[in-house]
């Protein structure tokens, strides 16, 4: 699965096609566990993040989780003692593949290498 979360939500399944994630609150959670791509994030942060501060009582955050998954694939999200997981490996979203080029960019010395190695598409995401 490939996630773009640099510009409009994108998701992609393993054969790159488009997986529909319907839902402004469905796509926030998907956002905001890519955005910790390969960490945990705890349910209070979810709640907090989720609902600006004010999240509602009950299950909402298992519910939630749970229509991700459906929508996305069970595998989407896991769950631990830190929190909740983004499962999908952190190099399949767009901004983790951008950090990386950029840091190699940096490592690079030369000013025309950088470039070249930030501007190559499969290095950046593209």
């Amino acid at each position: 699965m490939r996630i773009g979360i640099l510009g409009p939500l994108q998701v992609r399944d393993t054969a790159g096609r488009p997986v529909e994630v319907g839902g402004r609150r469905l796509r926030a959670l998907l956002v905001r566990l890519a955005i910790d791509a390969g960490r945990p994030v705890s349910a209070a942060r979810l709640l907090d993040d989720l609902w600006d501060g004010d999240p509602p009582g009950g299950n909402a955050l298992q519910a939630l989780v749970s229509r991700l998954r459906g929508a996305a694939g069970r595998d989407v999200v896991e769950h631990g003692p830190g929190g909740y997981r983004l499962g999908v490996d952190p190099g399949e979203v767009d901004a983790v593949q951008f950090e990386r080029a950029v840091a190699a960019a940096r490592r690079g010395g030369d000013p025309a290498r950088r470039a070249t190695t930030c501007a190559a598409p499969s290095t950046c995401g593209a």
